[in-house]
């Protein structure tokens, strides 16, 4: 979390693929993939913080295909991934962050998808840490 000013603030995630020469796949990809290929880098909040904007990736987005797969797939390229979210406290309490995300190699496959992994955030006037509730 960064930037919390006046109960709003920017919370950043880094996502890293654990083997080299694997990519992440876009934050606009449909949450169920492109004709079921693929999971997108994702990152929401519930409870006492509501998204302020949209989730923006530090990285370009580049097209692959896929075998069997007409649809072209938005991924970044091979390597960490740094995501921004503005958001906003609705008062002190908790909070939950969710992540998301897929990573695969074109030569060596993917690894399982990861979909609404929490986090849990504890909120308050002047700061937001993360920890258990």
């Amino acid at each position: 979390m960064s930037d919390w000013h006046a109960s709003a603030g920017t919370l950043s995630a880094v996502f890293t693929p654990e083997r080299e020469g694997f990519h992440l796949y876009s934050t606009d990809l449909p949450p169920g993939g492109v004709e079921g290929v693929g999971r997108p880098t994702a990152m929401a909040v519930t409870g006492a913080v509501q998204a302020d904007g949209r989730l923006a990736a530090g990285a370009e987005v580049r097209s692959i295909t896929v075998p069997g797969v007409e649809t072209p797939l938005p991924v970044y390229p091979d390597g960490p991934v740094t995501t921004t979210l503005p958001v906003r406290a609705d008062g002190d309490g908790d909070a939950t962050v969710l992540i998301g995300y897929a990573s695969c190699s074109v030569r060596d496959g993917c690894t399982i998808p990861v979909s609404d992994h929490p986090v849990h955030l504890r909120v308050t006037g002047d700061r937001a840490t993360f920890g258990p509730h």
